[in-house]
């Protein structure tokens, strides 16, 4: 994964790499989400991080190492 083309508006795919997320994906099947906000967000420390959103009422912030390219917006 490039993570400098993941870019606000594009679609990724929410990656099994911690319990959260395979929950997220085995559970509720959310699978793939839009990413809203790149930035350095405290719960992080400051590292680099995505704002991702699955619908109006599920968003959470994810590192790179969490997340695929699936659509970039440029193809939507």
């Amino acid at each position: 994964m490039n993570i400098e083309k993941i870019k606000v508006g594009d679609i990724v795919e929410l990656l099994g790499t911690n319990q959260r997320n395979r929950q997220l994906r085995s559970q509720e099947k959310k699978y793939y989400w839009k990413v809203l906000e790149i930035g350095t967000p405290q719960c992080y420390f400051g590292k680099l991080a995505y704002l991702i959103e699955f619908d109006t009422n599920h968003s959470r912030w994810v590192l790179p190492e969490d997340i695929a390219i699936k659509i970039y917006k440029e193809s939507l």
